[in-house]
């Protein structure tokens, strides 16, 4: 299934995928428009506040990060979701979730690095399964602790299920 910033996918590619085993590509132009939007990002930071990314959150928002800790931040703020319970979700909905967010990604809008798509695309390929706990939530969204557990992969701090 190749996933692009122009084509919807829809429930067959996600069968496909997750119970046919196909392969996920992201074409060159996808991975071209998301790092341009990342290079954007990072020009903007330079001149602008964006919460959360240089500046703390919550209360803590009215106050800037120095630009040296920048990334300890996002891996802090992964660190600190990361706090789920319960039994791991079933794979099929773990790679279900890898494709939605590789998806998201595809449109270009997001800021994030090229890598990201790449790395969710990898392990997607190799039947690498990010265990996420079924339990937990963090703000309005129901699904930051979930996310954060797939961040933790991504970052090689978190535990995934290969070959059983």
């Amino acid at each position: 299934m190749d996933i692009n910033s122009e084509k919807q996918i829809n429930i067959n590619d996600f069968y496909e995928v997750i119970y046919k085993d196909k392969k996920v590509s992201i074409d060159k132009e996808t991975i071209k428009k998301i790092d341009n939007n990342h290079s954007f990002l990072i020009d903007y930071l330079n001149e602008k506040i964006i919460y959360g990314i240089n500046t703390g959150l919550g209360p803590m928002a009215q106050y800037k990060i120095a630009e040296d800790k920048r990334v300890e931040l996002q891996y802090n703020l992964i660190r600190s979701h990361s706090a789920g319970i319960g039994n791991p979700l079933d794979d099929a909905s773990v790679k279900a979730s890898m494709i939605n967010r590789i998806n998201c990604f595809a449109r270009g809008y997001s800021g994030i690095h090229p890598s990201i798509p790449l790395l969710l695309k990898d392990l997607i390929n190799n039947n690498i399964t990010p265990l996420i706990p079924e339990h937990g939530g963090v703000g309005a969204s129901g699904d930051l602790v979930q996310l954060a557990h797939l961040a933790l992969v991504l970052i090689g701090e978190g535990e995934v299920k290969y070959n059983d």
